[in-house]
């Protein structure tokens, strides 16, 4: 005669059913790529944590993606003193652009992989320091074509279509001194980047609290030559460009690089960049001290008085 077991009261069927019931997978997980970051991703970016967007404007070859690629490989070598690697959601976008600059590439000279036309990207760095506000801060920096700019230079229209000006913290202007040590190349070379400024505030893209930085690239090549005359160049194009947009913007600054010297030895790896970092991370156009005065005309409501009375006793304190 065949016994049936006994059956499991409901409490314990519920747990054997829970335990035999396998976890939920999710269908997809969404891990970074590691490529460059497209407009949707940099939004996203921006939306979940404090960052700060560094256009590199310049025309063909004057370094825009060497300057980008340096800074990231100075932080492998701990040569930005004060800050630290934190993070990147694109290092493999990096590594490529890094490549042609490496032995494994077998190059006899160092190069940089140029950037496509009509594509707008982003790089991504995570710097961690003890003077930044939350211990660490984000930058994206964008990766556009030469080509781009210059279009942009030559037309409001084509301006307005690169919509991340807009949204910029900084706006780097490269100017390219290997083509600024060359009499007949010079000039050419300061009233393209002029026009491209101009450009860019003419069409409502940058404003009046744009920070502005025009950076000298290449400086090696002025460094080799040291000519009085080339010094006087940069003094005069400075006191030109600082007329005619010193009003026109936020802050107007001016400073060298070396990101790969090769003319001379006196310059090392990296010239200029961790001054760059260092001002990236602790200028913001909207992060500026606010204005606060009291009013210069009081009623006579107890508020009002005192008003009156707490500012006339901060003043005397001072």
């Amino acid at each position: 005669m065949s016994t049936t077991p006994p059956q499991p009261t409901s409490a314990i069927s519920q747990i054997l059913a829970s335990k035999s019931e396998a976890p939920a997978v999710p269908d997809l997980i969404d891990l970074p790529s590691g490529k460059e970051l497209d407009e949707a991703s940099a939004a996203k970016l921006e939306v979940a944590r404090p960052v700060r967007l560094v256009v590199v404007a310049g025309t063909v070859g004057c370094g825009k993606t060497t300057l980008l690629t340096s800074l990231y490989e100075l932080f492998q070598w701990k040569a930005v003193s004060g800050y630290s690697f934190a993070w990147s959601d694109t290092l493999p976008a990096f590594e490529r652009r890094c490549y042609l600059s490496r032995i494994a590439s077998e190059r006899s000279m160092q190069d940089t992989e140029r950037t496509p036309y009509g594509q707008v990207r982003y790089l991504h760095l995570r710097v961690c320091g003890q003077d930044l506000p939350l211990g660490e801060l984000d930058l994206l920096f964008t990766d556009v074509s030469g080509e781009s700019f210059e279009r942009a230079r030559d037309s409001t229209l084509e301006c307005q279509r690169l919509g991340f000006l807009s949204q910029a913290h900084h706006f780097l202007l490269l100017m390219d001194c290997e083509k600024l040590v060359r009499k007949e190349k010079r000039w050419e070379v300061a009233h393209d980047s002029m026009t491209l400024l101009r450009s860019c505030l003419d069409s409502g893209m940058l404003s009046s609290n744009s920070l502005i930085s025009v950076m000298w690239t290449k400086f090696d090549y002025f460094e080799a030559v040291k000519s009085p005359e080339n010094a006087q160049f940069l003094i005069q194009l400075r006191g030109e460009m600082e007329k005619e947009f010193g009003a026109r913007v936020g802050r107007l600054s001016f400073s060298e690089v070396a990101a790969r010297p090769t003319r001379v030895t006196t310059l090392k790896f990296g010239h200029g960049l961790p001054e760059l970092l260092k001002y990236l991370l602790s200028s913001s156009p909207y992060e500026r001290a606010m204005n606060l005065l009291p009013p210069t005309t009081l009623g006579s409501r107890e508020s009002e008085l005192f008003a009156s009375r707490h500012f006339a006793a901060s003043d005397e304190s001072q």
